[in-house]
């Protein structure tokens, strides 16, 4: 089975996502907790055989863990909870107050799902959150990583580490993703980005899709309005300053792309994305 690179959180330390119903077989750099709504829903890690997970309960994998999850039936769904534990530094991992946390990391290569008053805890948690900028609804985040990591009672669902065969071919995506981040404000190719990574276009564009799903053109743009979609939420910044700050050529160009992707103006989805906030 082919495996895609998922990254969705270079903006955000945590992404609620409810009720999903489908998704590639993918890995991605942050943890994540898949929360089944009905007894449909199944996970395969790696190449390993197919689980079926319990209703109430919760699964946590690791970053760069390779899994697919479905449903057996069709009108089910699954909560999603992204955690990139990686954004809050370098140091995080390395602090006495972590320790739990990093042993939960290593459990979760294998797949960790927890039943019981664990799960209920977690998804009691899970139902507060919101993904806006609120410090109470980091805290959640944090809450619920730390209540899983000290939780006694878990089982791994899987006998081997599920990670992606080429250690190189993960790095690879890594610089890819880290260049075209940092790069958002410039004029970002493929002519250059291939050899950055010692490629030639033709090669780099098959790697590329093969690896992020689409050409490279459309991540590229995926990524803008990400970073849009951010700075219009969590800072003051005029729509022309962001517009400048992204590459668009002016600020009715920015946001007329904008409406035709978000269905709101930027101005419309600050004013929207505020009113949620004072929620």
């Amino acid at each position: 089975m082919h495996y895609t690179y998922c990254n969705t959180l270079d903006f955000v330390l945590f992404d609620k996502k409810p009720a999903v119903t489908e998704t590639a077989a993918h890995f991605h750099p942050y943890g994540q907790l898949v929360l089944p709504c009905g007894d449909d829903v199944v996970v395969r890690i790696g190449e390993g055989d197919a689980h079926p997970l319990p209703a109430g309960s919760v699964l946590f994998l690791s970053p760069f863990v390779r899994h697919h999850v479905w449903l057996e039936r069709p009108g089910g769904h699954w909560d999603s909870l992204s955690v990139n534990l990686a954004r809050l530094g370098d140091d995080f991992f390395s602090m006495p107050y972590t320790r739990p946390i990093r042993q939960f990391y290593q459990d979760g290569f294998y797949g960790v799902l927890f039943e019981g008053e664990a799960a209920r805890h977690c998804r009691a948690e899970f139902a507060t959150l919101d993904n806006v900028f609120h410090m109470e609804h980091l805290l959640t985040a944090l809450r619920i990583m730390s209540g899983l990591a000290l939780a006694p009672a878990r089982r791994r669902l899987s006998v081997d580490i599920a990670q992606p065969p080429d250690r190189r071919e993960i790095e690879l995506c890594q610089t890819i993703a880290e260049h075209i981040r940092n790069g958002l404000g410039g004029e970002l190719d493929i002519d250059s980005t291939a050899a950055m990574v010692h490629m030639s276009p033709s090669n780099f564009c098959r790697f590329f899709k093969r690896y992020f799903g689409q050409p490279f053109y459309a991540y590229v743009l995926g990524k803008r309005f990400e970073a849009a979609c951010y700075l219009l939420d969590s800072s003051p910044r005029s729509i022309q300053d962001i517009a400048d700050r992204l590459g668009f050529h002016s600020a009715s160009h920015f946001a007329m792309t904008f409406k035709r992707r978000q269905g709101l103006t930027p101005g419309q989805y600050r004013r929207k994305q505020g009113v949620a906030r004072a929620c």
